[in-house]
Order: C-alpha cells, then structure tokens, then sequence
C-alpha cells in the first residue's frame, strides 16, 4: 500500500484513528499554545514578520472556532431549558451545534466566520448531516458573520433559527450577558 514512509494513504485504505487533542477554555491559552509556544525559536530569533504571516494566515480558523463557542451560548441563552450542549462529530459528520432538551427536542446548527452570506445549500447540508447522523432535529440554526441569503430571509418555515452579528451585538447588551461571570485569566493547572 505504502511505497515510502511519507506517502500518504488513499483515502479508502485510511483507518478512522481518535486524535488526543486538548481544548483550552479561555481564549489567550488557546491563542498562546497555537501561535506563540510553536514560535519560541522564530521570536529568540527576532522573524517577528514570519511570526506575523504565520499568525495573520490561520487567525480565520482561530476566530471561527470563537465564533462556534459563542453561538452556543447565545443559544443556551435563548433557549435555558437545554439539558445538553456542544457540537457533534462521527466518522460520517460533524454538526457545529447540537442542544438537547428535556422534552426530547433538539437544535442543531451551522456556524460560518466568512465574508459571504449564508444561502440554502447550507441549511440543506446541515439537514443532510442530521439525517446522516440520525438526528431528528426539530429547529435548524444557522449563524453567520456576513448574513444571509435572500431566499433564506424570507424563508416562512418556523424551524429555522437565524443569527447573524447584529444578534450577537444585541446579545451583548443584554443584562443576562453582562452579568455572565468574568474569570480572569489563570495559570495554574
């Protein structure tokens, strides 16, 4: 199968392998162990540009992660009755959101930090994911940097949740957020 130890396997002949991977909650430690601690040798040597490129050509993937992580909490705020919360991943498919509730009920949603509006392909892909993964949801929220699609704007269907920046700075406003307990940063383990 393999001819040389780098050559990568086809995708066919992969076996699906469990990465150990650590999530830091507070968002300088994950900033710091993802762009700083890799950088120790390019800072002693002063490559504070390459450091710069290095930080400037992934800080999308980092942000839209943040992104994912507030999006459930707005929701957890909308929605308080949750019993469950996070996103939810298999071999088959990956779901940014999924809320539980007690009652049985579920909402599953798709977080996207991009600078184009959100259409239906979208919503019919996290439908897909639910299906695929078994997962009858009940409402369908979609959360967005740059808005929505005109189709999905006028959309009458009641099982669709939409939340674009404007919810987010509305959200922060709100008593409930401020008085959302403030940790700061710790560094013991």
């Amino acid at each position: 199968m393999k001819s040389h130890p780098k050559q990568k396997l086809k995708k066919e002949h992969r076996r699906y392998k469990i990465q150990n991977k650590i999530k830091f909650k507070q968002p300088f430690l994950r900033f710091w162990f993802r762009y700083i601690y890799p950088s120790q040798e390019l800072i002693a040597q002063g490559a504070f540009e390459e450091i710069l490129d290095f930080i400037l050509g992934d800080l999308e993937n980092f942000v839209s992660f943040t992104f994912e992580e507030l999006s459930i909490e707005l929701l957890k705020e909308k929605f308080p009755s949750y019993t469950s919360s996070g996103s939810y991943w298999d071999r088959k498919v990956e779901m940014d959101i999924l809320l539980e509730f007690p009652t049985g009920k579920r909402i599953v949603g798709e977080c996207k930090w991009k600078n184009s509006k959100i259409c239906k392909k979208t919503l019919t892909s996290l439908i897909k994911k639910s299906r695929i993964a078994g997962i009858e949801a009940d409402r369908y929220a979609l959360f967005s940097k740059s808005g929505f699609s005109n189709e999905l704007l006028k959309s009458k269907e009641s099982d669709i949740l939409l939340f674009d920046l404007e919810d987010f700075m509305e959200w922060s406003q709100t008593s409930a957020y401020k008085k959302m307990e403030k940790i700061p940063y710790s560094f013991s383990f």
